[in-house]
């Protein structure tokens, strides 16, 4: 194991272990709904001077389609100076599309706010987690079997670990979609995974056995005992395997498929398959299909927003 802290609980779960090159982002506001521009979203948040902020999505996909078809989908994230950021969006069409997303906007605060907290190092990276965070804290931990679709057991960011190279997993903002990716016809066909769950939120962090850490007026910001949101890395989820090293991956609608069959697009999100501690990308729920005569409707597209890896400690 990597230098650091060991906190072992002995409830059952995986022991937590802070080590160097984790990273603890704050929260800083949630966004959903229609964006007030073409082609970006923009996001308004104080964001900490000197901070790199970072976007987790719930619903990094909207598929326009009414006449006409087309996908936006996001990109990446710039920021715009101190007062937020912009999230950029390409569609599979070309069409200029006004995005309907969700997500997270984080901040991993820059080492000035560090003077009190928590830091550990080795000789290539460090972990920093500031008393002035405001960090999520896992609201959910355990193994539930989805059958199609369930409902998220508490509202937040969920990721998960399984095992099933035949299921793809997407996330439509409120709840877990398993698609069955053996079946390779246009009906809307259902699998089953049983999944190790993780849910984060902004459930106040509770003092206890373990570390804690309280602000200036007391507040505790920080508890093991809680759990809180930590990730290692973020990846840029393709069509091929990566391995991610036993860890949590985040549970999200990854792009957007349409595939030729008998002269009909079928169009599908597209989620998360993991199978030996690796994961792809792969179509999941079908959003509708069309006939499209002659014209060859296949695409196919990733999110290009990286999504979150998590240690497996919760």
């Amino acid at each position: 194991m990597p230098e650091g802290i060991l906190i072992d609980y002995n409830d059952g779960r995986p022991v937590m272990a802070i080590t160097a090159g984790l990273r603890a982002p704050s929260f800083c506001t949630s966004f959903s709904g229609w964006s007030s521009q073409s082609m970006q979203y923009p996001v308004n948040t104080p964001l900490v001077p000197g901070s790199l902020a970072i976007v987790v999505p719930t619903n990094p996909i909207y598929i326009y389609s009414f006449a006409e078809f087309d996908v936006a989908i996001m990109t990446g994230v710039t920021r715009n100076g101190d007062a937020g950021v912009i999230i950029g969006a390409e569609t599979i069409g070309g069409k200029s599309l006004i995005p309907d997303w969700s997500g997270y906007v984080m901040e991993l605060l820059p080492a000035t706010t560090y003077n009190e907290g928590l830091f550990i190092s080795n000789s290539t990276d460090f972990t920093a987690i500031s008393n002035q965070a405001a960090l999520m804290t896992c609201a959910f931990s355990g193994r539930i079997t989805v059958s199609g679709s369930a409902p998220l057991p508490v509202s937040g960011i969920p990721f998960g670990k399984w095992d099933n190279p035949n299921v793809s997993v997407g996330f439509d903002g409120g709840n877990i979609i398993v698609r069955d990716i053996s079946y390779t016809g246009r009906d809307d066909l259902e699998g089953t995974a049983t999944i190790d769950l993780v849910i984060f939120n902004q459930t106040a962090p509770v003092g206890g056995d373990g570390i804690t850490m309280t602000n200036a007026a007391g507040q505790v910001t920080f508890s093991t005992l809680k759990r809180p949101f930590v990730y290692d890395r973020q990846i840029q989820i393709t069509d091929a395997f990566q391995d991610i090293g036993g860890g949590f991956c985040q549970i999200v609608y990854t792009g957007v498929q349409v595939r030729m069959i008998g002269g009909w697009g079928n169009i599908r999100t597209k989620g998360v398959v993991m199978s030996g501690g690796s994961v792809r990308s792969a179509y999941n729920k079908v959003f509708a299909d069309r006939n499209s005569g002659s014209w060859d409707m296949t695409r196919n597209r990733n999110i290009a927003m990286p999504i979150l890896i998590l240690p497996n400690m919760y």
